[in-house]
């Protein structure tokens, strides 16, 4: 039933346009696409990726673009680089190299305490949300971070809680460093060569140089707040008890295999 009223307020929308008087009735349609996209988003009447294609269909037959025009839309060097940036991160999550990455730096700087283990997290979460995006790293870390959690004794529930805020927002921040981080800095270079067509083309290292130092103090920022808040004015001291787990997982990877080097 919610199948067959999904589709029956979609052909309503798609009909509406046909009995409103407009100067521009394509963008009429326009909008009428938009709203039946919105519709099966938030119905989920088809899966979603098949849903983010309706343009490529209804748009051309609704007489708004040509398809040869809509495909420039679909498949600019934009919508290529982000596709890229999905290509890497399934890669890194297939081969396992955000775990090499977590428990090495984590075994490496957590002998220097509870806040250089919560650097240690961050900045590995950090590292792989410049190649993966925020939500996929974050689910990825919560495996390590939960077992480090689960060490710790009773009554660090408050610091658990900021522990995992560290880690999401981390991911958000590594996000920010290069253009596969986030959908949003894929959607400025299209809009900056869309509004600034003459003006030279901003690369992907371009991007990076300009966005990485930020990146990099918002991390170091969010890293002495969290300190401070959950590490250095807590009531009573925390301390980190054996860090051999971490050793031993990574010890356990053994040596880089040629898919890792290849990614690097």
């Amino acid at each position: 039933k919610q199948t067959l009223a999904v589709l029956g307020v979609t052909l309503a929308m798609l009909l509406a346009p046909a009995l409103v008087e407009s100067g521009r009735p394509e963008v009429a349609r326009g909008a009428a696409v938009l709203g039946v996209m919105a519709l099966w988003w938030v119905t989920e009447v088809l899966p979603l990726p098949i849903t983010s294609l309706l343009p490529m269909v209804l748009y051309p037959l609704l007489g708004i673009c040509s398809a040869s025009e809509l495909a420039k839309v679909f498949f600019d060097a934009t919508s290529m680089l982000f596709v890229a940036g999905f290509l890497v991160g399934l890669a890194v999550e297939r081969w396992g190299m955000h775990r090499r990455i977590a428990f090495s730096v984590v075994a490496l700087v957590g002998g220097g305490g509870m806040t250089a283990l919560i650097a240690g997290f961050m900045g590995s979460t950090w590292l792989l949300s410049m190649m993966i995006s925020n939500t996929a790293t974050t689910l990825a870390m919560l495996p390590v971070a939960d077992a480090f959690l689960a060490s710790l004794p009773p009554g660090t529930e408050r610091f658990q809680s900021g522990f995992l805020l560290a880690i999401g927002y981390a991911a958000t921040i590594g996000g920010i460093a290069t253009p596969v981080g986030t959908p949003t800095n894929a959607i400025f270079l299209s809009q900056y060569s869309l509004f600034w067509p003459d003006e030279p083309e901003f690369s992907f290292a371009t991007f990076t140089l300009a966005a990485l130092p930020l990146s990099g103090c918002l991390l170091v920022v969010t890293w002495l707040a969290i300190c401070v808040r959950f590490v250095w004015r807590a009531r009573t001291p925390l301390q980190v008890d054996d860090l051999r787990a971490f050793t031993r997982s990574r010890d356990a990877l053994g040596a880089w295999s040629y898919e890792e080097l290849v990614l690097c």
